[in-house]
């Protein structure tokens, strides 16, 4: 029953530092909760384009790993094709 009891204080200790941190946020905020909606939008747009970019660089980058290895592996099944006739002709 006592260990029920110590996580009840403890719950109604954090709520409580919750509630408290969240009042002191409110009453020392700089500016007014519209000027900080439009901040938060306008900080997401620049990280969600700033994520859009980050994906077509990757994307990028990717066709160009995977062009390089086809043609590395072309080149290497081209030389291997070819020195497999010139082996068999022996």
């Amino acid at each position: 029953m006592s260990g029920r009891t110590a996580y009840s204080t403890w719950m109604l200790w954090f709520l409580g530092g919750g509630l408290t941190g969240a009042s002191v946020a409110l009453l020392l905020a700089p500016q007014s909760g519209k000027a900080t909606r439009e901040a938060m939008q306008r900080k997401l747009r620049e990280t969600a384009d700033s994520a859009r970019g980050l994906k077509d660089r990757a994307v990028l980058r990717g066709q160009k790993i995977r062009d390089e290895a086809e043609r590395r592996v072309g080149a290497a099944a081209s030389a291997l094709a070819g020195s497999g006739a010139d082996t068999a002709s022996v």
